[in-house]
């Protein structure tokens, strides 16, 4: 004989349980993913690396690491001057090249060995080589071929960027679902609209992210090249300064910089991502 808990008794405990006092954990979690604890918590993250600055700035002398404040009253001077604008120019016109070459050539590459078997076993010997190979040597290898102008700071920043960026786009193509597009078939779509309304979205989460993480490896390898084989740009400030053992400069120049690709990360990348994607859910909960 079974017993059933009373209609009554149910519908009782269930508004008890609903309205009764939220457990501390779930309301912390909840003020965590709000606007103002987001705020707060990245506030606190900075004011953490400044207080780590100070901190290493204290332990060390001043000629191997300056405070903070002594590093933004060098990068004031600097900025009202003038001349360090010209650097700054000369190295983000290399970093727009750089990163349209290597964006793409990986997308051609990608979305070749991502659709088509015998690409991807003719390039894959390729990818996988240019990502084992050391970057130092394909520059230098690069200027050893093409010459300490322009063209080979491009190429060479470019280069060893490719493969990295290829893998994420190859991986995006094959992970595809196959079953909405033979559905999208099935129902007699149209290739156009297979394509803008099936493949895109899939992979577009895919691109962005690799637009997005490139951008960060070629500011870096553009710096690299312009220490080790230009006569201008920010990469060549730091090299003069740092053989000059100026360290204030050093910093000076590298935390510009820093600035200027945090804007075009979060401000610019960030809000086009937002609205391409505006979409998807803004937070996921666990």
């Amino acid at each position: 004989m079974t017993m059933s808990l009373p209609l009554a008794t149910v519908e009782l405990t269930a508004p008890l349980a609903a309205n009764g006092p939220e457990r501390a954990p779930f309301k912390v979690r909840r003020w965590i993913v709000d606007d103002s604890g987001d705020r707060l918590i990245k506030s606190a993250s900075i004011l953490t690396l400044i207080a780590l600055w100070y901190f290493g700035a204290a332990m060390l002398p001043s000629s191997v690491m300056p405070a903070p404040h002594a590093v933004v009253k060098v990068l004031w001077t600097e900025m009202t001057a003038g001349p360090i604008w010209v650097d700054v120019v000369i190295t983000l016109t290399r970093i727009a090249i750089a990163f349209s070459v290597a964006l793409s050539a990986a997308l051609v590459l990608g979305f070749a060995m991502g659709l088509s078997r015998t690409a991807e076993r003719y390039f894959d010997i390729w990818v996988v080589g240019g990502l084992t190979l050391p970057s130092l040597v394909l520059i230098l290898t690069i200027f050893m071929i093409v010459g300490l102008n322009e063209k080979a700071a491009v190429i060479a920043a470019a280069l060893p960027v490719i493969p990295i960026l290829t893998i994420n786009i190859w991986e995006g193509i094959k992970g595809v679902d196959q079953k909405l597009i033979d559905m999208s078939r099935a129902y007699h779509a149209s290739r156009h609209r297979i394509i803008y309304s099936v493949i895109a979205p899939q992979i577009a989460p895919t691109l962005m992210a690799s637009a997005r993480f490139g951008l960060g490896l070629i500011w870096k390898m553009v710096l690299f090249v312009e220490l080790l084989g230009r006569s201008d740009g920010i990469g060549y400030k730091i090299e003069f300064y740092y053989q000059m053992f100026n360290m204030s400069e050093v910093l000076a120049h590298a935390l510009l910089f820093l600035f200027i690709m945090l804007f075009l990360e979060i401000v610019l990348l960030g809000k086009l991502e937002r609205h391409l994607f505006r979409w998807r859910p803004v937070r996921r909960r666990l």
